[in-house]
């Protein structure tokens, strides 16, 4: 059975940053929860952590948190779905239809980190990969359809919208990493006047600097504080990295702590001449275009259910893999042992007999299995594998 364990955007920030998972820590919980699951793929953003696994047995939610080392007086704030309605949840998420901002795109990327993360860690994920892969694309084709580019909608272009109301045209990005890199790009564009970058140095925001070198520019935290208009914190830290202490005395200043957990420390909430916006607020500013798209999106939501009974089928279908495969190895010995009956060839060539025997072989079982599937749609898949069975095993 499919499960996803999960919370989300839908639960305040304070107690959905104490599930938030940066890179190495998500790897230990992959690794953790292997223990109670063979396959699992974490998702974890700054509006969810989400846990997908596949098991045979029901796992006891209480029995996840213990294993996670996670604070049980929570539990309550989780949700908990499987097959069908764990499929659903996982294709609305990647689709836009599960997020605060409907429609955004930022989702996917997420969703491929997490599948490849899990891969790097955990080794082999049949069932859970290809549900992610499947997801990925019923994405791809659902806001193709659905339209969706031209009523586009991102974390920098709802703050993009707040700044320039604001008139600031200084600002700093503490952060560089997927989210700094998207207001990078949103800010190339603008009409800001000077962008500080502050935090590790990469490619792609090196790309920024050699081509907007007027514009953007790597600095220290300290001094260009005091420079700037705003400041939009987005790391992945575990802890606060923006303080008190790091704001001059009645210097006025808008902060966007984009990151869960947080990245301003709860004392420069109360400063004064200090406006604090954080994540969840970021989101409620999207009305523009909100109901445009959500019209579009459901419009199209033929394309996601079609994907569900699509993977579903093919889930059902893993029923009959050891059959298939125990039928491809039995043909492959039956094949090297007639080649041995072959007289005046050199191996060279009996070994040229022997794939050809095995393609010959392959191509009568591909044919099997597309009649076992057949069957297996109309509901009579027990009594041709049965058959099946008979014909190629016994």
């Amino acid at each position: 059975m499919l499960w996803v364990i999960g919370i989300n955007h839908k639960v305040e920030v304070d107690i959905r940053q104490k599930f938030s998972l940066t890179k190495t820590k998500l790897q230990e919980k992959l690794i953790s929860f292997k223990k109670i699951a063979d396959e699992v793929i974490i998702l974890s953003t700054c509006n969810r952590t989400e846990i997908y696994f596949f098991s045979e047995e029901y796992v006891d939610i209480e029995k996840i948190f213990t294993e996670l080392d996670w604070d049980k007086r929570y539990m309550h704030l989780f949700y908990i779905y499987k097959d069908k309605d764990c499929i659903k949840h996982l294709f609305e998420v990647v689709c836009g239809f599960d997020s605060l901002l409907i429609g955004e795109e930022q989702i996917v990327a997420q969703v491929k980190e997490a599948k490849e993360i899990a891969k790097q860690v955990g080794g082999k994920n049949p069932v859970v990969e290809r549900l992610f892969e499947v997801a990925l694309k019923c994405s791809k084709e659902f806001r193709t359809k659905s339209r969706l580019n031209e009523h586009p909608i991102t974390i920098a272009s709802v703050v993009g919208k707040v700044l320039k109301e604001s008139n600031i045209r200084k600002i700093a990005i503490i952060g560089l990493g997927n989210i700094g890199f998207l207001f990078c790009n949103y800010f190339k564009n603008s009409d800001v006047d000077k962008v500080f970058l502050i935090g590790r140095k990469n490619e792609r925001i090196d790309q920024f600097v050699r081509l907007y070198p007027e514009k953007f520019v790597y600095s220290d935290k300290k001094d260009t504080i005091s420079e700037v208009q705003c400041l939009i914190c987005s790391t992945s830290a575990p802890h606060a990295v923006v303080h008190k202490d790091d704001i001059p005395e009645r210097k006025n200043l808008l902060i966007f702590d984009l990151a869960v957990p947080r990245d301003v420390d709860v004392e420069v909430y109360k400063l004064p001449n200090v406006k604090v916006i954080d994540i969840d607020q970021v989101h409620k500013m999207d009305a523009i275009s909100r109901e445009i798209r959500i019209s579009k999106m459901q419009e199209n939501y033929n394309i996601i259910e079609k994907y569900i009974d699509e993977f579903i089928e093919w889930l059902e279908f893993r029923q009959y893999r050891n059959l298939i495969m125990e039928m491809k190895r039995h043909a492959e010995q039956l094949c090297k042992a007639q080649v041995k009956y072959i007289k005046n060839v050199n191996s060279r060539e009996r070994e040229e007999v022997e794939r050809l025997l095995i393609r010959m072989a392959n191509l009568y079982i591909d044919r099997a299995i597309e009649v076992l599937r057949e069957a297996h749609k109309e509901g009579s898949g027990e009594i041709c594998s049965n058959l099946i069975e008979r014909i190629f095993l016994k």
